[in-house]
């Protein structure tokens, strides 16, 4: 499996753990995405309503990276 394999796999975890939490996610292929002026591979965002005159808006990036994990000797 390629790194490029794994950071996706990984980005797709992510992606549904977020959406298990009630977050909308939109996933920036190749780390294209930006938040801020920062590079992201997630933005996830949930719009919490307290009552009909106020609500609450999380937005979230995410940078997903995965590592080659060094070879046993």
């Amino acid at each position: 499996m390629t790194t490029a394999s794994k950071g996706r796999s990984f980005e797709h975890q992510i992606r549904k753990m977020f959406r298990e939490h009630g977050f909308s996610v939109i996933r920036g292929a190749g780390s294209k995405g930006e938040l801020l002026d920062e590079k992201v591979d997630l933005v996830a965002t949930k719009l919490t309503k307290d009552n009909e005159y106020k609500a609450f808006l999380t937005i979230i990036g995410v940078q997903c990276k995965a590592r080659q994990r060094p070879k046993e000797k």
